[in-house]
């Protein structure tokens, strides 16, 4: 992240209007009983503004309003409105194919502006409203590979990264803003090289680490997770992110929370590194307490030291 901008992150969330810009915003914030709230919300009117702190540095979300006259003056604007852009995350609503067209040009509008302005800004395009009743459905998911490609052929010199989001899918909201933040230093692929390390050593299903706004840091899974593990594997990650929602809602602290279902134990600890507190989430069969017991202080001690130099 820049020193120049002292510390200072902005992220554009750009695409038509109701693509699902604020919804995915809420979402984020929200966590959990949000549903209501997305249901009520009105077309954003030219830019709402959010913000988050990330490791130390101000993240703040422009939640573009896609109306024709929005896009438009951000057009005709646009050495103010994306200059100084450090991600960009544009959203295609997949349920509205009549449209598609539409919001590809667009796309490549502001693709284009970046490219003849030197820009190298990191790009995630999302399929939203991919809701997971749809992701059974072949020819849409096969439509979607098309629609990738086309975008990837159009613009090679940029770095375009691709996502599927749905806010029936708290999941994939989470990780689509951390896939983004996870970009702006190298130190994240040395955590997810050592949590993938770790997924062997303590035999466990997953290991992720949140900061204490619930944004994956980074994560990795097991190969082991079949599909009849899968539902119960998501359900149990949403609790540990409902769970730090409500100890920021509530102003409170735990340490960690063991809980065990079945053969499943969903286990959660909070470190601490400087004055930020963040969690490790971790899944792990009932056969394999032990040795993750035995060896979880050595992942706790290698996370804090790869998070000081970060942070």
């Amino acid at each position: 992240m820049s020193e120049s901008k002292d510390n200072f992150v902005k992220i554009i969330f750009s695409g038509l209007d109701n693509a699902g810009k604020t919804s995915i915003l809420t979402a984020l914030e929200r966590k959990y009983n949000f549903e209501k709230e997305i249901s009520e919300l009105k077309p954003t009117i030219k830019v709402n503004y959010q913000s988050t702190k990330f490791l130390g540095n101000d993240v703040k979300f422009w939640d573009m309003g896609g109306q024709s006259q929005y896009r438009e003056l951000y057009k005709a604007k646009a050495e103010f409105y994306f200059a100084d852009t450090d991600l960009l995350v544009y959203l295609i609503d997949i349920q509205d194919k009549p449209r598609i067209p539409q919001s590809l040009e667009y796309l490549s509008e502001i693709l284009e502006f970046f490219s003849d302005n030197d820009m190298d800004v990191p790009v995630i395009v999302t399929f939203h409203k991919f809701d997971p009743d749809l992701r059974i459905d072949d020819k849409l998911i096969n439509w979607v590979m098309e629609l990738k490609q086309k975008i990837a052929d159009d613009f090679p010199d940029l770095k375009i990264l691709f996502q599927q989001t749905s806010i029936y899918d708290i999941i994939s909201i989470v990780q689509l803003v951390s896939y983004g933040l996870s970009l702006f230093d190298e130190k994240f692929f040395e955590l997810s090289e050592l949590l993938e390390k770790y997924i062997g050593i303590l035999n466990c299903l997953s290991l992720i680490l949140f900061d204490k706004n619930g944004i994956i840091i980074s994560e990795f899974y097991s190969e082991n997770i079949n599909s009849d593990m899968y539902i119960e594997f998501l359900e149990d990650i949403r609790e540990h992110l409902f769970l730090l929602k409500r100890m920021e809602e509530e102003n409170t602290l735990m340490n960690e929370l063991t809980e065990m279902e079945g053969n499943i134990i969903s286990y959660l600890h909070r470190i601490e590194v400087g004055n930020e507190n963040f969690f490790i989430s971790s899944l792990f069969d009932r056969d394999s307490k032990d040795k993750f017991e035995e060896e979880f202080v050595n992942l706790k001690d290698e996370t804090i030291a790869i998070l000081k130099e970060i942070i």
